[in-house]
């Protein structure tokens, strides 16, 4: 497949110009001819390559269009053309979004709404402008949709704040009820206006806002007057321009007052000092940490008026006030006091998470590779490994040795079933496991918890499932609260930041977890899997268990169909390759 070619040139420029925009908006300049870059054919070029490069490019909105007819440089460069003609005579009009639902851990359904092809590149040209612009402006401790910032940050704030700095005991678990659809686009207009005064760009962005979505299944437009659809590229930066309004409005009560106005001195006797409150935001869930509960009571109330003024409501489910003593779930992470020690562990509904998507792993694992064979703990140690990396920021060794015990207790009881009657549980672990003592691993050798042994093949050679109890635990260092579009801080924080492992919002990568490939983008896993489902996981056309593939059976191009469940199909992978070489 020819590649769409960005020159070094393109490159260079685009950095130049983020940080000259980051500059200007550290010292306060003013932001009037913005415009002027979206008509760039070099911005729209490196767009595009974004674009192209994300998993999700090949889901089509509601024009049918996706990575696959932009396979050529032909088709690449008359799309860039095709935007910048629009953008220069003001004649570019996005499309509606394409609402599908996808499901959430807690069997509730979420709304995702997928752009075209070609609002995608636009909102990616916007998103390379904007972010430089409001990277300096937001406040230090947010840290969900922001370059090189990730939970863990968010986590070591939080850890710091009770264990470390004025020892807070007691915090405000937040969480905005619907947040990215109850954006108001009138309230969220006017915050953009404070910092971009073009008019043109404004206008741009009100059209994507009011453009409206389609239901699934459905061609009826339906457009609101709020929400930014979860699913689009600009999305998450809008809502962090929205909700940087209640970190400004907690940092203002503290954090941002001067030290010598926080305690009055010993002639301003009649004044108290200001009760300390700090957030740590991560997307649309926060908490606020105070000294006392009396004040946490107060901040929830002031937070709840002050949302009201923003048009969004706190959960009443998830928002609580909770003692460091009781500890807290944040961001797939739990925070508690343990004798006076504060330590940060996996949750125990990640724990649970993990623990069911491995026995859905293997268990797929073992229809697609026939059985135990070195295939299968490569797919199986993905997940390991993944989970196990993801959670060795914090003090999970001792978490790491009861899932240790948990994996090792579901491969033997998986091999005895594969052996099937009559074998009895020492055959089967002479057969399928090589004893601790006689493993040529290192690790097996040190290892001094519940481990009896390593999984085998039956031609006698060992397996090499990764221990997690086997990886290193390396606490990360706070966010440096660098801005990385200012000259020179983005080689400091790659050289600080490299070993800080990626993060999603709340839990592992979605990719780690299901154990699926999401070349289609958000969603499709959830319906790969109900597809395989209702075909009792065969192939429909020579019943193989193995190897399987979900087909669609017609494109459906312009349309909105194109991956409901009856034009889906189950087929092996050569059944699959068959089928595509007929195809014209």
């Amino acid at each position: 497949m020819q590649q769409f070619i960005t020159s070094d040139f393109d490159k260079k420029w685009l950095k130049r110009v983020q940080e000259q925009l980051a500059i200007r908006s550290v010292e306060g300049g003013s932001f009037n001819k913005v415009y002027n870059l979206l008509r760039t054919k070099r911005l729209a070029r490196m767009a595009l390559t974004n674009v192209l490069r994300n998993r999700g490019a090949y889901t089509p909105g509601v024009d049918g269009k996706s990575r696959r007819d932009y396979d050529t440089l032909r088709s690449r460069y008359a799309l860039v053309e095709e935007i910048n003609s629009e953008i220069k005579r003001k004649e570019y009009s996005p499309l509606p979004v394409r609402r599908v639902l996808i499901p959430k851990a807690n069997g509730k359904m979420r709304p995702l709404g997928i752009p075209t092809f070609k609002d995608r590149v636009v909102q990616e040209m916007l998103r390379l402008i904007l972010e430089p612009i409001y990277e300096g402006k937001f406040y230090n401790h947010s840290y969900g949709f922001r370059p090189y910032r990730s939970t863990h940050h968010a986590i070591k704030r939080l850890w710091y704040l009770h264990a470390g700095r004025g020892n807070f005991s007691w915090v405000v678990e937040g969480d905005i009820k619907a947040c990215f659809d109850e954006i108001d686009h009138n309230k969220l207009i006017k915050i953009l206006r404070k910092t971009i005064t073009d008019g043109r760009v404004i206008h741009v962005i009100r059209k994507m806002l009011s453009a409206g979505h389609v239901e699934q299944g459905s061609t009826r437009v339906i457009r609101s007057k709020k929400g930014t659809p979860q699913g689009g590229i600009i999305s998450p930066l809008l809502a962090n321009i929205f909700l940087n309004e209640l970190d400004s409005y907690i940092a203002e009560m503290y954090d941002n007052v001067p030290f010598w106005r926080r305690r009055p001195s010993a002639k301003q006797k009649s004044r108290k000092p200001l009760p300390g409150r700090f957030i740590v935001r991560y997307a649309d869930d926060f908490v606020v940490a105070c000294n006392t509960k009396e004040d946490t009571e107060t901040v929830k109330s002031l937070v709840t008026n002050f949302l009201d003024q923003l048009g969004l409501v706190l959960s009443d489910e998830k928002t609580k006030i909770t003692s460091i003593d009781d500890g807290y779930d944040f961001l797939g992470f739990n925070l508690k006091r343990y004798n006076g020690k504060v330590l940060a562990k996996p949750s125990h509904a990640a724990k649970k998470r993990f623990r069911k998507a491995f026995k859905q792993r293997l268990k797929l694992a073992i229809g697609n590779h026939k059985g135990v064979n070195a295939g299968l703990v490569k797919f199986l140690d993905q997940i390991v490994r993944g989970w196990g990396y993801y959670y060795a920021t914090v003090n999970s060794k001792r978490d790491f040795a009861k899932l240790d015990y948990y994996i090792w207790w579901t491969l033997f009881r998986t091999s005895k079933k594969l052996a099937g009657r009559g074998v009895n549980g020492r055959q089967v672990y002479l057969q399928r496991f090589l004893p601790m003592q006689l493993s040529t691993r290192s690790v097996d050798r040190k290892y001094n918890r519940r481990q009896f042994g390593v999984w085998k093949v039956p031609n006698k050679s060992a397996f090499v499932l990764t221990l997690m109890a086997s990886i290193p635990i390396k606490y990360i260092t706070s966010h440096p609260q660098l801005n990385p579009y200012l000259p020179g801080n983005d080689e400091l924080l790659d050289k600080r930041l490299k070993k800080v492992p990626s993060s999603s919002h709340g839990d592992v990568p979605e990719a780690i977890m299901n154990g699926v490939p999401g070349g289609y983008g958000i969603g499709w896993t959830a319906i790969r899997r109900q597809v395989l489902k209702r075909d009792g996981y065969r192939c429909t056309k020579c019943g193989r268990k193995t190897d399987l593939h979900v087909h669609h059976q017609e494109h459906r191009v312009g349309s909105l169909n194109a991956e409901t469940l009856d034009n889906l199909l189950t087929l092996c992978s050569q059944c699959h390759r068959g089928v595509h070489s007929r195809t014209p």
